[in-house]
C-alpha cells in the first residue's frame, strides 16, 4: 500500500514483516510495508492510492488494470487481469506515468506458473497518453502473439487509502471507489472495521476482481498481528449481480442480490464432488501439502462470504497460509473454469442470463 513519501527508515521488525508479505506474495496486494511502519494519514477524505482501468483489445475480451504510482518517482506497478483467461495469478506490471500524460505500461519478465500461462508471459505492452480529465488513457496495446491495436482505457474506480488508531490498534486499510453509490455500498459492506480482539496492528484490502454491468466480485484480504513471530491472514469473498427487475420495482440506481457458489453449481452431491475434484487436482498442481483440507461442504456454497471470485470463464477460490498448508507455503488461488464442470456449471433460471455464461472462458484469447 504506498505510504507517504516522509516515512522514515524501516525498523528492523519493519523490515521482517515486510519480507514475509513477499514471501507470501501478497506485498502488491497488501502493501510494502506494515501498519505500524506507516504515518498516520492527515485529517480529511481518504486519500486516494491507486486507479482501476478496464478495455477491450479486441479478440482479447476486456482487461482490467490496477495501478499505484511509486511515491516520489514517476514509475507506476500493478497488476494486469485478462477476464477471458481464468489465470491463477495476475501479471505483474511496471511502467511510467509523466507529467505530460504519457502512459507507459509492460508486463514484468517472469517465468510462467503454469503451461496454460507461457503464451502471455512478458510481452504485453500499453503505450498512450492519459486525457487532461484523467478518466480515459488511449493508445497501443501489443499483445502476447506481438500484435498491435489501438485500444482506449477507462478508469472505473479509484483506490483510497486510510491508517487509524481503531480500538487501541493500528488499522490501515485499501478500498476501491466506483462513483456508483450502489456498487460502493457493496464495496462498504465487505470493508472491515478494525483488527478485531487483541489485535495490535492489521491491513485490510479490498480488490475489484469483476467490474461490469451485470456482476460486481470482490475480495478481501486482511493481514493481523497481535504478536509472535508473525501475523495471520484471511480472505472474504463477497460477489452480487444486478437485478434489473429489483431496481425498477424500487425505482432506486441499481439493485445487486447475492451469488454464492450454491448459484453456480447444479445441485446433488455429484456436482459438489465435480467441483471439489477440481479444487483438490488444482491444489495439488500447485503443491499444496494438504489439498482435502481445501475442500467444499454444502455450507460452504451457501454461504456468501466464503472466499471466491467469479469471472466470464468460471471461479476462483482463494486459500490463505495455513488452510491447505504449511504456512511458510503462502496462499494459494485454485481456478475452476466452467468448461471443466460441464452439466455442473449452474442450473438453468432466472440468475442465468445475470451471470456471465460458461462458454465465454479462457479459450479466448
Amino acid at each position: 500500500m504506498p505510504l507517504p513519501s516522509a516515512i522514515p527508515p524501516l525498523r528492523r521488525e519493519c523490515v521482517q514483516v515486510r519480507s514475509g508479505l513477499v514471501q507470501l506474495g501478497l506485498a502488491a496486494v497488501l502493501g510494502a510495508a506494515p501498519p505500524a511502519c506507516a504515518l498516520a494519514l492527515a485529517d480529511g477524505p481518504p486519500a486516494i492510492a491507486g486507479t482501476f482501468w478496464q478495455g477491450e483489445p479486441g479478440e482479447s475480451g476486456q482487461v482490467s488494470l490496477t495501478l499505484f504510482p511509486r511515491p516520489g518517482t514517476e514509475m507506476v506497478e500493478g497488476t494486469l487481469r485478462y477476464d477471458s483467461r481464468l489465470a491463477a495469478t495476475p501479471r505483474q506490471l511496471d511502467g511510467q506515468l509523466t507529467a505530460d500524460g504519457r502512459l507507459s505500461l509492460r508486463e514484468r519478465d517472469a517465468p510462467p506458473t503454469a503451461a496454460s500461462d507461457a503464451q502471455a508471459s512478458g510481452s504485453v505492452r500499453f503505450e498512450g497518453a492519459v486525457a487532461a480529465d484523467g478518466r480515459t488513457a488511449t493508445g497501443v496495446w501489443t499483445g502476447a502473439d506481438g500484435s498491435a491495436r489501438q485500444l482506449m482505457l477507462t478508469r472505473t474506480a479509484v483506490y483510497r487509502e486510510r491508517v487509524a488508531e481503531v480500538g487501541g490498534a493500528r488499522f490501515a486499510e485499501r478500498y476501491p471507489e466506483t462513483g456508483s453509490a450502489a456498487v460502493d455500498a457493496l464495496i462498504a459492506s465487505l470493508r472491515a472495521g478494525g483488527c478485531g480482539e487483541d489485535g495490535l496492528e492489521c491491513r485490510s484490502a479490498v480488490e475489484l476482481a469483476t467490474l461490469d454491468a451485470g456482476v460486481v466480485s470482490l475480495l478481501r484480504t486482511t493481514w493481523r498481528y497481535s504478536g509472535g513471530a508473525h501475523g495471520s491472514l484471511d480472505y472474504a469473498g463477497g460477489t452480487w449481480r444486478r437485478d434489473d427487475a429489483a431496481a425498477a420495482s424500487a425505482a432506486a440506481e441499481a439493485a445487486y442480490v447475492p451469488v454464492r457458489l450454491a448459484d453456480l453449481l447444479a445441485p446433488g452431491k455429484a456436482c459438489l464432488q465435480k467441483l471439489n475434484a477440481e479444487l483438490e487436482a488444482s491444489l495439488r498442481q500447485q503443491g499444496a501439502a494438504d489439498p482435502e483440507r481445501g475442500l467444499l461442504d454444502e455450507a460452504a456454497l451457501h454461504d456468501a462470504r466464503t472466499p471466491f471470485t467469479l469471472y466470464r470463464g468460471g471461479v476462483v477460490l482463494h486459500y490463505a497460509p495455513y488452510a491447505v498448508g504449511p504456512f511458510a507455503k503462502g496462499a494459494y488461488r485454485a481456478a475452476v473454469p466452467f468448461a471443466r464442470l460441464g452439466a455442473c456449471a449452474r442450473p438453468s433460471g432466472e440468475s442465468r442470463g445475470r451471470i456471465p455464461e460458461p462458454e465465454q472462458k479462457e479459450a479466448r484469447t
